[in-house]
């Protein structure tokens, strides 16, 4: 992967680790701590991410992979799923744009997670755009 690529990649999931920190401590400060423990707990985030574990299991490697990019998403989107959760106590009522560029940040963590994996597990398969093989 293209080394701006890792910057932006790595850049984009501390930012959305920091808001979600920042955003979590205020939240729980005014005891809505509560509410990110429930989106947590919700069993959907957790069946998609064993259904991505089984297939990483299941699925044969590729040529060049150490090991399934599907292994490290099963415990990646949990992850990114539960700095959302944390994030969203933030404010009582976010306003549509504040909504909306949480929404595009951990969205984009999501992304930059799935980037910096595939670029250590899998990097023949990095997309061109990424500087994965055959980029100038």
């Amino acid at each position: 992967m293209h080394p701006l690529a890792w910057l932006l990649s790595v850049t984009w999931l501390l930012v959305a680790a920091l808001v979600a920190v920042i955003r979590g401590v205020h939240g729980a400060r005014e005891g809505r701590a509560h509410l990110a423990a429930r989106r947590i707990k919700s069993p959907t985030i957790y069946l998609f991410s064993a259904y991505l574990l089984v297939a990483a299991l299941v699925t044969p490697k590729s040529p060049g992979e150490t090991t399934s990019p599907l292994l490290w998403l099963a415990f990646a989107i949990p992850i990114a799923n539960a700095l959302a959760a944390v994030s969203s106590v933030g404010q009582t009522q976010p306003k549509g744009l504040t909504r909306a560029g949480l929404a595009l940040l951990h969205g984009g963590a999501v992304l930059a997670a799935a980037a910096c994996i595939l670029a250590i597990v899998s990097p023949r398969f990095v997309p061109i755009w990424l500087g994965g093989p055959g980029s100038p």
